[in-house]
């Protein structure tokens, strides 16, 4: 060993091939693998150090029975001493390729939510009872949301365990991400969302919403898609319209709405349900300019598109004046999928709603009251239209 040029008794200093003078050391470690210095040293004496340390380590986990770790290990391990969660957190966000509108919501729960409470942590002190202690922190009032905060921590933790930061990831909680509903939905019926539509028709302050109402009800639009909505995504008739634009009223760093793809990604074409369609063609003649990219919904105050806050508050009461102070703008969705369930196949109405998974699509379905006997009436003629079928051919 010591006769071979770059090599000493114990470790190896190898010449880089520089200008300037520089000297890569390595060696074989009790695992039989060769394991090189995390910097390339100025000069040999430096590198002479470094392996003397490095075999002085060896030596003394040898003598106490301790386990011996590479230098790269005990170097990421020396780096999460010092690596708060604040300063990860933000890079594994930053460096994760999400669609604009996941990412601002995404910052969103990270800025509010986690950061305050757990960003002063080294990551390698992040312990299951330290989330489970910020976790109970966030309160029952709105699971969905701490579901979602929930999942974008244990994202940024298996990330920890894959860049050796964690031996394992802290977040242990069972069923943190999918939280149970708080409240049976029991959807609005036809007559019931007909008579709110109505009622915000009436109103001089809101009789735009009227269309808003029955768009995303029937046709079963998110909030940002129907808010988009432009005269140009109309044929004709009314007969179709295309979904293919969201907004969010989450503002981004330069100060404007963002406008991007649906939730999926994928632009979808909608049949209008022909009882509503005169509505539409009154809404656009009365409310919509003539120039393709107008707005359908325009803001009574100002601004770019319909605050959505504004826009729920306005539908809860009208909900509240036919007795349904249950209902939420959220739950025009809800009702759409459950209209759907009963006329369509499960990817006619996933097609709809614009729904790339089964489970999504599921939980916009919800039966209606008394739906239950009539599926189980048509069970029974079903089954003896068959029964009489048989005993007439016997």
């Amino acid at each position: 060993m010591s006769a071979t040029k770059g090599h000493r008794a114990w470790g190896s200093i190898k010449k880089q091939r520089t200008r300037r003078a520089s000297y890569q050391a390595s060696f074989i470690g009790p695992d039989l693998r060769r394991h090189y210095a995390p910097v390339i040293f100025s000069s040999r004496l430096n590198a002479e150090r470094w392996l003397i340390r490095e075999k002085d380590i060896i030596e003394t986990c040898m003598g106490n029975g301790q386990a011996w770790k590479p230098p790269s290990e005990r170097a990421l391990e020396k780096k999460a001493e010092v690596l708060h969660l604040s300063d990860y957190g933000k890079t594994v966000i930053d460096q994760r390729p999400l669609r604009p509108l996941t990412r601002i919501e995404y910052e969103s729960k990270w800025s509010r939510l986690i950061e305050p409470k757990l960003g002063k942590l080294a990551v390698r002190d992040l312990t299951s009872v330290a989330v489970r202690a910020w976790f109970a922190g966030l309160g029952d009032q709105h699971p969905t949301r701490n579901g979602h905060a929930y999942a974008i921590l244990n994202m940024i933790c298996n990330t920890a365990v894959n860049d050796g930061l964690l031996e394992r990831n802290p977040c242990q909680i069972t069923g943190a991400m999918n939280p149970k509903a708080r409240k049976r939905v029991k959807i609005a019926t036809t007559t019931e969302l007909h008579t709110i539509a109505d009622k915000l028709g009436a109103d001089e302050n809101n009789a735009r919403f009227k269309a808003f109402v029955l768009l995303a009800g029937w046709c079963g639009m998110r909030f940002g898609e129907v808010s988009e909505l432009r005269r140009k995504d109309f044929d004709a008739d009314c007969t179709v319209v295309t979904v293919s634009r969201a907004v969010t009223h989450r503002r981004s760093k330069d100060g404007r709405c963002r406008i991007d793809t649906t939730k999926t990604g994928d632009a979808r074409t909608v049949t209008v349900p022909p009882h509503i369609r005169e509505d539409i063609k009154s809404h656009l003649a009365q409310y919509v300019s003539a120039d393709p990219e107008a707005l359908l919904f325009v803001p009574a105050r100002g601004g770019c598109h319909v605050n959505d806050r504004v826009f729920n508050d306005t539908f809860k009461n009208a909900a509240k004046d036919v007795g349904r102070e249950d209902l939420s703008a959220h739950d025009l969705r809800r009702f759409a999928g459950s209209k759907n369930a009963q006329v369509a196949t499960l990817t006619e109405n996933m097609a709809r709603l614009g729904h790339k998974t089964v489970g999504a699509a599921m939980r916009y379905q919800h039966s209606e009251s008394g739906r239950d006997a009539i599926v189980a009436a048509n069970l029974s003629a079903n089954a003896l239209a068959e029964l009489t079928s048989a005993a007439t051919d016997g």
